[in-house]
């Protein structure tokens, strides 16, 4: 009996139908027999699986047999392959079966008056005769080209199996109209079918891996599973057409691919029966690809064929009409009809296609009509090239390669060349830009040219994870022009500013930007104000908010996009945030380039976040991920990711926070994107400070201050980490560390800082004299309000409700019940709204102890009222539950280490648990049980 283990070693996306051919081999080898058919299109893989089917039950006689289209009209022919590899078991049966089937082996031909049933009765005979000792599979392959009286016989006998220890096996390929025998489907033939369809996407991709001789580049294989459309037989032999190089990326491919010998054996027959009319006229719908019915039908009739010359074609099902356009039922018969033609054929046909397509479309086929270099065709591809730059950059980075290759000029083929890789970079297609700027510096000559290439150089390494080199390129390349062409050059440094900023170079990036706007200041251009705004950038990001606002002050706001957007990231900088979101919107609301749009929405998100508008950031910063996605731009996605993090984070969503930012690193590591990385590090930080787990958020900080450090990047905006440093410094008991780091922001936020920075150094501050314990009250309650005032000045929502819950604690703490509980209820209003959850608990937790009505949401309040836990106890419950440490739990609620191991010990006993594992088990049942709103 066949062992389902075999199908461990099943083709590849083929599980489903190995296991029905297993089934089908088990039913027979119990006695119980059957037949099936397996129907799939050319190169689907029949002959595999039937080949499969003869290895899977080693018990089982195999007898195996093929249909031709040579004997598909002798009759009995296929007949005649089963009675000889049967021949030795004629002698076991009765005269009236043995005598015309021994006739059909002698002469391939039935008896003289020998009527098709005795025939038919004879082959069940003979088969039931064969499977008495042992099962027996018989397997027949393209069983839709037997001959009719064959197939009829092997039909009735395989209807008739159901008793007999015989699998009856198969293929045939797709119905057609008018087929009737093994072909004609379920309905007519009573056997049930199996229908092989095109490989999963993922089983197609490993299979063209496994196929291709040579490493394939991911578009390059993008395209091949384009046309394969899951067929096995193109997945496996259409890389097997293509060069080295032209798996590699290197080389453009042909168009439409070359097919290769088993595909077109495969596919010729279903020309067979279309007159020579039809097949000719074939050839205009496989060159054309997907164009108009009327632009097909004018290429007929110019190239002289009728009007109806398809109709055949179309009736057979080669050809169909979708949407109004022409297009072959199986894209693979394409690439099979139109390499059948000679090259001469070919060419005229894409000539007619020429004079008759309009734009891009006719150079292209000008193309493939023209042999060899051809200086007018080259102009022609360019000026298509032209045209197509705005709404389609790939077809135009095509139009400029294809160009190249109609030039024998050097130069003038690196220059198109560098066209093309500069419109694939465009269109985010960066895989495609070394090999076409490779095979351009191969061909330029002339030291301008060169120097352009090398610019295009830069850009793609900017976005593909070398920041720094592509800043150390655009530098160079700016030197060389500063002097004949100044605003090509401060162009060149501002892109070069923009490498430096993404790499976390700020130190670099403002050399860049002062030497462009050096170059440009009394200009009174649209550059001009780029270079002022770029400046401006990279000051506020080193902490010089005055000089950046001096700079701002001195230019009026332009029109320019880029500019208006930069303006804006400032101006939120300086906390101006109305004129920032005022910018945003005109960039918003009318129309602009997508990555532009993209950088807009995320310079929103960021000042949505900061505001308090949190559904409104995350929206902002899906949209400006999505887009940035479509547009293949690194930094975009990543500074998304990054505010959708810091949102998760500050919501206490562990899995959701975790698998962003763990993408934003993804995407920043791969693409040199140094700042991503410490804003990471902050998100990080604030989920373990909001879940109480200080020493992680200490990690995460200083991680993030480390990186800003070394960056220059002294504007808390960007990565506010110093202030939450020094607060799990204190929460976490070391608090001559949290001095130190204190004294240092302290004095860099009353330099230069903006004012919520400025109230979160004051709030630590407050913390700070509290945790010593020997300030006077006094002291503590006037650092307290000074933040508070200084928090007034901006609208920093998220950081001024932490400094009214750590007044509302230090309140509570000393015995102002009243007060703090005011305090409290205003924080709480604040983090209900944004659904910052473990902050809001914490607030709970507090207005219970100071003799609130507000319920902490949670498993406390549960364990509370069940267990007679005091405040203190399930306060301490559960920031253990939630994995504090005691001296991370201590620190949160300002106790003692021995007083948190005190109350501990009570939980323990009145829950009736042993150990940490044990209590956050019961907590977590107890939040789930627990119905408070």
């Amino acid at each position: 009996m066949p062992d389902s283990r075999a199908a461990a070693h099943t083709m590849l996306g083929r599980a489903t139908e190995i296991s029905a051919l297993l089934r089908l081999l088990q039913g027979a080898a119990s006695g119980h027999g059957g037949a099936l058919i397996v129907v799939g299109e050319p190169g689907s893989g029949r002959t595999t699986l039937l080949r499969r089917a003869l290895t899977l039950d080693g018990a089982a006689r195999a007898v195996h047999l093929t249909g031709t289209a040579a004997e598909s009209d002798l009759p009995y022919a296929g007949l005649h392959q089963v009675v000889q590899a049967l021949r030795g078991h004629l002698p076991e049966l009765p005269a009236a079966q043995r005598a015309p089937l021994g006739h059909l082996l002698a002469t391939c031909a039935p008896r003289p008056g020998d009527t098709e049933p005795a025939v038919r009765a004879a082959v069940l005979g003979l088969l039931g005769g064969a499977a008495a000792r042992r099962p027996l599979l018989l397997a027949v392959d393209d069983a839709h080209l037997l001959d009719p009286p064959s197939a009829d016989a092997l039909l009735f006998a395989a209807r008739r199996m159901a008793d007999e220890p015989v699998a009856m096996l198969l293929t045939a390929g797709p119905r057609r109209a008018g087929t009737s025998g093994v072909g004609a489907g379920p309905a007519a033939t009573g056997i049930p079918e199996l229908t092989l369809g095109p490989l999963a996407p993922a089983d197609a991709r490993e299979l063209l891996r496994r196929s291709a001789p040579h490493p394939l580049h991911r578009y390059v294989a993008d395209r091949l599973l384009a046309v394969a459309d899951g067929n096995p037989l193109a997945l496996t032999e259409l890389p097997e057409t293509l060069t080295p190089a032209q798996c590699a990326g290197g080389q453009p491919i042909e168009e439409p691919l070359v097919p290769g010998a088993r595909l077109r054996a495969s596919h010729l027959p279903w020309l067979d029966g279309l007159p020579e009319t039809a097949r000719a006229a074939l050839l205009v719908p496989a060159a054309a690809g997907d164009t108009p019915v009327g632009d097909v039908l004018r290429a007929l009739a110019l190239l002289g064929h009728q009007a109806d010359a398809l109709t055949p074609a179309e009736e057979a099902g080669v050809l169909g009409t979708h949407h109004g356009r022409m297009a072959f039922r199986d894209p693979r018969l394409r690439l099979v009809v139109y390499h059948e033609a000679c090259a001469a054929r070919r060419r005229a046909t894409h000539q007619a296609l020429a004079e008759i397509l309009p734009g891009p479309a006719a150079a292209r086929h000008l193309a493939a009509a023209t042999p060899g270099p051809n200086q007018a065709v080259a102009k022609a591809l360019e000026a298509a090239a032209r045209s197509a730059t705005g709404p389609d950059p790939d077809l135009c980075a095509e139009l400029y390669e294809h160009a190249a290759a109609f030039t024998r000029d050097d130069d003038e083929a690196g220059r198109l060349l560098g066209l093309a890789a500069a419109g694939r970079q465009r269109s985010g297609a960066v895989e495609h830009v070394p090999a076409l700027l490779a095979r351009a510096l191969a061909r330029a000559r002339t030291p301008a040219l060169r120097r352009e290439l090398a610019i295009l150089q830069a850009r793609h390494r900017s976005r593909t994870g070398r920041p720094r080199d592509a800043h150390r390129l655009l530098r160079d390349a700016a030197e060389q022009l500063t002097g004949e062409q100044p605003s090509r050059a401060a162009e060149l440094l501002l892109e070069a500013a923009d490498s430096a900023v993404h790499a976390a170079d700020s130190r670099a990036a403002m050399g860049s930007a002062w030497q462009a706007y050096r170059l440009t200041r009394l200009t009174g251009t649209d550059l001009a104000e780029a270079a002022a705004v770029h400046l401006a950038q990279v000051l506020a990001l080193r902490g010089e908010r005055a000089q950046a606002r001096e700079l701002l002050l001195t230019r009026g706001a332009g029109e320019a996009v880029g500019a208006l957007v930069g303006r804006a990231e400032v101006l939120s900088r300086l906390e101006e945030y109305e004129g920032a979101f005022a910018l945003l919107d005109r960039v918003l609301e009318g129309p602009g380039e997508p990555l532009r749009q993209a950088a807009a929405l995320g310079c929103r998100a960021w000042l949505r976040l900061w505001t308090g508008d949190w559904t409104g950031a995350r929206t902002d910063a899906m949209e400006a991920v999505e887009c940035a996605e479509r547009r293949r731009e690194p930094a975009a996605l990543a500074q998304g990711l990054v505010v959708v993090g810091s949102i998760e984070a500050a919501r206490g969503r562990v899995t959701q926070c975790a698998a962003v930012l763990a993408r934003a690193v993804g995407v920043a590591r791969a693409h040199g994107l140094g700042i991503v990385l410490g804003q990471v590090a902050v998100a990080e930080g604030l989920l373990a400070l909001g879940a109480g787990k200080y020493e992680e958020a200490v990690a995460g900080y200083e991680r993030a201050g480390a990186l800003a450090g070394s960056a220059g990047i002294e504007d808390p905006s960007v990565a506010p980490w110093a202030a939450n440093l020094i607060e799990a410094y204190i929460r976490s008991g070391r608090l001559a560390e949290a001095r130190r780091e204190h004294a240092r922001f302290d004095a860099e936020m009353r330099r230069s800082g903006p004012s919520w920075a400025l109230a979160a150094g004051v709030r630590c501050r407050a913390l700070l004299l509290e945790a010593d314990g020997a300030a006077a009250p006094g002291a503590v309650e006037a650092a307290f309000h000074e933040a508070l005032e200084r928090h007034a000045h901006s609208r920093v929502v998220f950081e001024h409700a932490r400094t009214v819950l750590c007044h509302g604690q230090w309140l509570r703490r000393t015995g102002q019940g009243p007060q703090a509980r005011a305090a409290l209820e205003e924080a709480l209003s604040v983090f209900v709204r944004l659904g910052a959850v473990p902050w809001e608990q914490a607030v709970r937790s507090e207005l219970r102890a100071a003799g609130g009505r507000y319920a902490r949401r949670g498993g406390a309040d549960t364990l509370t009222r069940g267990t007679r836990l005091t405040e203190q106890e399930a306060r301490i419950a559960a920031l253990v539950a939630g994995g504090a440490t005691n001296k991370e739990t201590a620190a949160a609620l300002f106790l003692s280490t021995k007083t948190v191991e005190f109350h501990l010990g009570n939980v323990y006993r009145k829950l009736g648990v042993r150990s940490r594992s044990e209590l956050a088990r019961t907590f977590s049942a107890a939040a789930d049980r627990q119905i408070l709103p």
